[in-house]
């Protein structure tokens, strides 16, 4: 739906209920207590189990409130992209590829294949293709974040592949509490603001709590000409600035007896191109986002033992994208002759190569050429996008005591989320192409619409505001997501009569159904479904949607094996199992489980291992999106210029005889086109014959606590993901490869690879709207593994009167991560490179990323030193060779501090400087990598563009 203002409404009611009512939260370790009273139990992220004896045998990473404030940030992505097992993936850092969210890629298999839970509970997607938009996360609320790795599908249902996210929010609170924090670059720009209130009560002598809150965010933008690296685009294969083809003055193809695509030269004629344009500087570094949020969430008791909760969660977030002007694109227009803005000597060169007498060569003519035409529309301004976004999610539900060892819980959420999605000045195609068809200064040869003459051949300015006005265009998008789940279970233990005789502690169990409904759509405008209509823009957006459900029931348990024998403090097992009937047009059902176990010969140490069958359904978009052309990059065209020759062009076994088989016109070989700002089209579209992903994942670590210090801990843990039956396209590159490199097709044959390259049937280019691309097809053939190894560290040392030193460690070591998307495509090793392929498939994979914080403290002063360290990356070796200065990363090391005083029990104030050495981003050129990460010359999301970072906050509590 393109407006929804019910949201608001919405969440204000559910507000008013949760007053009454909320949610129990969960925590990282097990409940001691066998007398603990069920409503004070804590749950453990990645078991349903709470029994006494229970420990999750899952490695589970758990970043505290304390450690969001010392780094202050203003999304919950901003600090999670930072942790070592994470994978920089949308958020602020991205421009050309941003769609208004913020998601979270654990361990580089994707953002759709972590799931994202709210106090154990799964949040509603913000888009069609299943990912969360984490910016709806009130990050003043969280009391911890746990990050579980490897599936936890037998757990918590399908998607959990690569692993949970799991935000704890506060519970319990009482008062008031006001926090703000302001931010600025160095240069005294992108600065971000964030304001925060929190307020909660007891309610009836302690039987309830609610608590509630509000929020604001606010980040400025940054541009990428604010900063040398970003002032001029530059090819990654030369190093010289290299811009669009789409430029000014225009760029004009397809005339007759003119190869090639040629300029229009300061005298008038169409000469070789000598002015490309530099997109830089308009596009952004960081893009600019304000959000508002409200929370709310209560719990009350019934009756003894018997508990009522409910949960809230409203965002409303604007978030904005900037890039270069719009343009021609070197599509197609028929022309007349007479056209009175072309100018004389070009017109003349057109005449020539039509068989045009110079008599007739005048304005007024009326006799047309198709020619493709690349003029960069500067006078519309830059291109705007404008996401908003609203999303709402409510939870009621009871939970409670069945009896002295059984305990229940069963709950419904509703989630919603709607995004509007508004363009502006991005330009008509329809609209250039009928004010390009006149041959007087004053009228069109079709004047509906109120049609204004176009003069696209002139210098910068020459297109006035009365044109502007008419070929303009805004467009608007929007999409809708609607989540119902709901789900019952007990859980409990079996009593002394099923526990293992040789064990003090019984056999537990949780048992129960889930239910989840997932429907989501699209609408547009006439104009953004169009092919090409919007100009500048990658695809249509034709309106699609669809739905599907799951079905689930599941079962899970730990037992107690041995404890306190001589050879084993403890020793037990963990099983868990869960039938899904999947259902779309028609149903399927799979299974998913997990068996493992810990044995701790000590107290303080203990060896833990886990095998786990995990699954991800298809998304909405995966199954019903209609066939679209899309924009995807690609540095280099194999038959672009001179690479080709028309000597060879009719050889059979030679590059040339295949560029003209795959849709190079004659003409054109040995001066064709190169990919437009390295970005070329694709065709892709959905695939409801798609069944769910499968993932086998292993993990098997150590745990030690010395007891000679209470303040040593360390986790060692080795992890094993592998992802068959892979929901994939295989990439350009791989198209590329296996049709035009001998390597792949030895005799330069056409194949089924070269079938799948659709070119413009004008000049052979896989530029403009009129190229079908390149065919990218969904499908489960894909495969994807990776395994490494996650350290954690943490180490108190006491210095007396002056106080403390607590270092904390978390280091992850990849040992692969092969991606293969389809049996014939390349089978990709992507760690330690970057590359199109590699960067489209999972971003920068590093072999070796840590933090280590170290903190000083002394009475209610802390200052604490965080130094972060990425490997060294190079290139993705066997492909297109690229300037050696940028191919290869050195190592990077970041160093951030952060000051903390406890002025009194009412106020803290908090000073952080993030990348303190002011160290500078690498420059790789803008053609390495794909555009959504490769951009302004660098990968903004992975490395610090903005320089050297203060931001001052300040927490009063009432």
């Amino acid at each position: 739906m393109l407006g929804n203002n019910h949201l608001l409404t919405s969440a204000i009611r559910l507000a008013l209920v949760a007053s009454t009512i909320a949610l129990m939260p969960t925590a990282a370790i097990a409940q001691d207590s066998d007398e603990a009273n069920v409503l004070d139990q804590i749950e453990v992220t990645g078991t349903r189990l709470n029994s006494p004896g229970v420990i999750a045998n899952s490695p589970i990473a758990s970043y505290s409130s304390e450690e969001l404030q010392q780094k202050q940030s203003v999304t919950v992505e901003e600090f999670l992209r930072l942790v070592p097992g994470a994978v920089p993936a949308i958020g602020s850092g991205v421009n050309n590829g941003n769609g208004g969210g913020a998601t979270i890629n654990l361990r580089g298999l994707g953002a759709n294949r972590g799931l994202i839970l709210v106090n154990g509970r799964r949040v509603v997607p913000f888009n069609l293709l299943g990912a969360v938009d984490t910016n709806v996360i009130p990050i003043a609320m969280i009391e911890r974040i746990d990050l579980v790795t490897g599936g936890a599908s037998a757990v918590y249902g399908a998607d959990a592949v690569s692993g949970v996210i799991n935000f704890i929010l506060k519970r319990d609170f009482e008062g008031v509490e006001l926090a703000t924090q302001f931010g600025t670059s160095e240069e005294g720009d992108a600065d971000r603001q964030r304001s925060d209130l929190i307020m909660g009560a007891n309610l009836a002598n302690g039987r309830g709590n609610v608590v509630m809150s509000i929020g604001r965010t606010e980040t400025d933008e940054l541009l990428q000409g604010s900063r040398p690296i970003g002032v001029e685009s530059l090819s990654s294969v030369s190093g010289n600035p290299e811009g669009s083809g789409t430029t000014v003055p225009a760029r004009i193809g397809g005339v007759p007896g003119l190869p090639g695509t040629n300029q229009i030269g300061p005298d008038g004629s169409l000469v070789p191109t000598y002015a490309l344009f530099n997109f830089n500087p308009l596009n952004l570094y960081q893009t600019p986002q304000e959000r508002l949020q409200a929370t709310a969430y209560g719990h009350f008791e019934l009756t003894e033992g018997h508990e009522a909760y409910a949960e809230m969660l409203y965002t409303r977030s604007d978030v904005f994208t900037q890039l270069a002007p719009s343009g021609s694109f070197l599509n197609t227009f028929e022309v007349p002759v007479g056209n009175p803005f072309i100018p004389q000597p070009m017109r003349q060169q057109m005449c020539a190569g039509l068989g045009i007498s110079d008599a007739e060569c005048t304005v007024g003519n009326t006799q047309t050429a198709v020619l493709s035409i690349g003029r960069r529309l500067t006078e519309l301004g830059p291109r705007l996008n404008n996401f908003e976004n609203k999303m709402f999610q409510g939870t009621v539900g009871v939970r409670g005591e069945l009896n002295d060892n059984w305990n229940y819980d069963a709950y419904w959420s509703f989630g919603e989320s709607d995004q509007i999605q508004t363009r502006g000045n991005w330009g008509s195609l329809s609209r250039t192409r009928q004010a390009l068809m006149a041959v007087d200064a004053n009228s069109c040869l079709d004047p509906s619409n109120g049609c204004v003459p176009l003069n696209i051949f002139g210098p910068e300015g020459s297109i006035s505001q009365d044109m502007i006005d008419f070929i303009n265009l805004d467009a608007l998008l929007g999409q809708t997501v609607e989540q119902n789940v709901g789900g019952a279970s007990v859980s409990g233990d079996l009593g002394d009569v099923f526990s293992v005789f040789w064990s003090d502690y019984p056999i537990s169990l949780a048992v129960g159904v889930e239910y989840r409904e997932v429907e989501a759509s699209t609408k547009s405008d006439q104009a953004s479904q169009i092919q090409g209509e919007v100009l500048g823009t990658g695809a249509p957006t034709p309106d699609r949607g669809g739905r599907f459900e799951l079905k689930e029931a599941f079962a899970e348990f730990f037992v107690p094996i041995v404890n306190d024998a001589p050879w084993a403090y403890s020793l037990s097992a963990e099983l868990g199992y869960r039938y899904t009937e999947f259902s779309t047009d028609s149903s399927r059902g799979y299974d998913t489980f997990k068996y493992g176990g810990e044995w701790a010969p000590t107290e303080n140490f203990r060896v833990r291992a886990l095998a786990q069958r995990a699954s991800r359904a298809p998304n909405v978009n995966e199954l019903f999106q209609p066939a679209v052309t899309a924009l995807a990059n690609l540095a280099v065209d194999p038959c672009q210029l001179d690479r080709i020759n028309q000597a060879e062009a009719n050889t059979p076994g030679t590059l040339s005889n295949l560029c003209r088989q795959t849709g190079v016109p004659l003409s054109q070989i040995g001066s064709l086109e190169p990919p437009s700002a390295g970005q070329v089209n694709v065709l892709s579209g959905g695939n409801t014959a798609l069944s769910p992903e499968v993932a086998d994942t292993l993990t098997f670590g150590v745990v030690w606590q010395p007891s000679f210090s209470d303040s040593l801990a360390l986790t060692l843990d080795y992890y094993d993901i592998e992802l068959e039956q892979a929901i994939t396209t295989p990439t350009i590159t791989d198209v590329m490869s296996q049709c035009y490199d001998p390597a792949f097709n030895p005799n330069r044959s056409f194949n089924a690879a070269c079938a799948l390259v659709g070119r413009h049937p004008l000049n052979g280019s896989f530029n403009g709207s009129d190229a079908p691309g390149v065919g990218l097809l969904l499908s489960n053939q894909g495969k994807v593994r990776t395994d490494g190894i996650d350290l954690g560290l943490n180490y108190g040392l006491s210095l007396n009167e002056w106080g403390s030193l607590d270092f904390a460690l978390n280091w992850n070591h990849v040992l692969s991560w092969d991606f293969q998307a389809t049996p014939t495509s390349v089978n990709r090793n992507c760690v330690g490179y970057y590359s199109i392929a590699c960067n489209g498939a999972a971003g920068i994979i590093y072999r070796n990323r840590s933090n280590l914080r170290t903190t000083w403290s002394l009475d209610d002063v802390s200052l604490s030193l965080n130094w972060r360290r990425s490997s060294s990356v190079i290139e993705e070796p066997g492909g297109q060779a690229f300037l050696p200065e940028f191919s290869s990363i050195s190592a990077y090391n970041y160093f951030d501090l952060a000051a903390a005083w406890q002025v009194n029990d009412r106020l803290r104030l908090n000073l952080s400087i993030d990348n303190l050495l002011d160290k500078a981003a690498p420059n790789v050129g803008n053609t390495i990598g794909s555009t959504t990460f490769n951009s302004g010359n660098t990968y903004p999301q992975f490395y610090d563009v903005v320089g050297r970072y203060y931001t001052l906050g300040a927490t009063i509590k009432f």
